[in-house]
């Protein structure tokens, strides 16, 4: 495989891991008795929708500790999971903040350069968010596609191979 060569191995790790956030991780679709069920995850929160009836109580909006307070069962065991992925996401988001702010000062303060670290932490996310999703598809009515995984899996080898060309 080919690596990439560019002087904006910074700018790239960044704006991958800005990207990341937007793509959803996980969709899932069950049906039964007329009853349909889209539900659309990102690291920090998930969006459903229900169509064909009209329950009490239900939020189509939640915050990750919401959605993990209500589910039990085996999709609970999956948010688990979903949760640790959001951890380590966290971390390389804030890192990307910090990096995109002040290059020079993170680049200093990490042994590793930090074009590296994000891409091995978004394919840390991708792999355990990969884990939360093959658990959903056992566990989900329905099941549950990787849409954002693949991406993360993806922008994490790249930026593992990117090479800083001299500016």
């Amino acid at each position: 495989m080919v690596s990439l060569r560019t002087k904006y191995a910074g700018e790239l790790a960044v704006l991958l891991t800005w990207g990341s956030a937007l793509l959803p991780w996980s969709v899932s679709f069950a049906s039964q008795g007329g009853i349909s069920l889209v539900v659309v995850r990102w690291q920090p929160f998930l969006v459903q929708f229900i169509f064909g009836a009209q329950l009490p109580g239900e939020a189509p909006f939640q915050a990750l500790p919401t959605a993990l307070a209500r589910e039990t069962g085996g999709v609970a065991e999956a948010y688990q999971v979903w949760a640790v992925g959001a951890a380590v996401f966290l971390l390389a988001f804030a890192l990307s903040i910090a990096y995109y702010a002040r290059e020079e000062r993170v680049e200093a303060a990490l042994p590793v350069h930090p074009v590296r670290v994000l891409g091995g932490l978004l394919l840390a996310t991708g792999a355990v968010l990969g884990t939360a999703t093959a658990l959903l598809t056992v566990r989900y009515p329905g099941g549950a596609l990787p849409l954002g995984v693949l991406f993360l899996l993806v922008f994490g080898a790249v930026l593992l191979r990117v090479k800083r060309a001299p500016a």
